[in-house]
């Protein structure tokens, strides 16, 4: 191998390191990375999965667990319907973190305004132990959140 060849694959190998040592420290700085099961909603029993990768993206989906069961949503009243959609939450995107604050900006979620062009919301968060709970501050549209509820989740991985 000629000494060009083999500065091109020692380089190549010490950027790949380099590279790699860079995303497990942005993984280990962030205390929401991992698979959270929701607990409850405001003191309401709710079921759900938020999600963190150790890059920046997340996946939210949670349900309250006292909606209405329907058997054929086709056949279903307005009111039915938005019994059974309205107190559920689905979004994902990417997630920034300063402090005890995360920023997520969705890409696709249930509601058209949450994914618009520059829409972000902006959660207070506590980890303690196994145990995450999130407290919305600022909401799609930029307004302050006044008595919001808090999502309490547990670790699951």
């Amino acid at each position: 191998m000629s000494k060009r060849a083999a500065l091109v694959v020692l380089l190549t190998c010490l950027f790949l390191t380099s590279s790699q040592t860079r995303t497990v420290r942005a993984a280990a700085s962030s205390p929401l990375e991992g698979v959270w099961q929701v607990n409850d909603v405001g003191g309401t029993a709710a079921a759900g999965l938020y999600i963190f990768t150790p890059g920046n993206h997340y996946s939210i989906m949670f349900a309250t667990k006292d909606r209405p069961q329907i058997d054929d949503t086709n056949k279903a009243s307005a009111d039915e319907l938005r019994a059974m959609w309205g107190p559920m939450a689905a979004n994902a995107g990417t997630y920034e973190v300063s402090g005890n604050l995360v920023t997520i900006r969705p890409i696709v979620a249930k509601i058209p305004i949450v994914m618009a062009p520059g829409a972000n919301e902006v959660y207070a968060f506590s980890v303690d132990a196994k145990t995450l709970s999130l407290t919305q501050q600022r909401n799609a549209r930029g307004v302050t959140v006044q008595n919001a509820n808090t999502v309490h989740l547990g670790r699951v991985e």
